[in-house]
């Protein structure tokens, strides 16, 4: 005679794999949202560190094709008889007008003049690290030409 079983259950080593499989797809769900997360902060912080950058362009291309010479140095740029633009206190200033903020780093440079056939064009360099830290900033680094005609 034969005794019949009932197999329709789980055992406890097919329920301690279910678990375990359970756990390793949750912490690498896990994982995966915290670095998508982190991520995305990142990405939604920049737009706001990109108007900053756009500002400081709207004032300056308007001063940088209105004059032909500028006195440069690291930190200020003295437009002559116009306006000064200065890097100082995490901002930038156009005369005394607070005109971009969040600004970590920004040098300016004045290079060397870029000639075509005759004509001798001033470039001024804006190099500017926009943001609150290092790894949710934007680097920005432009050249400008002053006015040659």
């Amino acid at each position: 005679m034969q005794i019949k079983t009932n197999q329709k259950g789980i055992t406890l080593t097919s329920l301690v794999i279910y678990i375990l499989a359970l756990s390793i797809v949750m912490a690498a769900m896990t994982t995966m949202s915290t670095y998508f997360y982190g991520n995305i902060g990142e990405v939604l912080d920049t737009p706001k560190y990109l108007g900053e950058f756009n500002k400081f362009t709207m004032f300056f291309v308007a001063d940088i094709k209105n004059y032909s010479s500028a006195t440069v140095t690291d930190t200020t740029i003295e437009f002559e008889n116009g306006p000064t633009y200065t890097f100082k206190d995490g901002a930038i200033y156009r005369n005394d007008l607070r005109i971009a903020e969040y600004i970590m780093k920004c040098t300016f440079t004045e290079e060397e003049p870029y000639k075509v056939g005759t004509m001798s064009k001033n470039i001024i360099n804006v190099n500017m690290q926009i943001g609150k830290s290092d790894n949710r900033s934007v680097m920005q680094d432009v050249d400008f030409t002053l006015r040659y005609w």
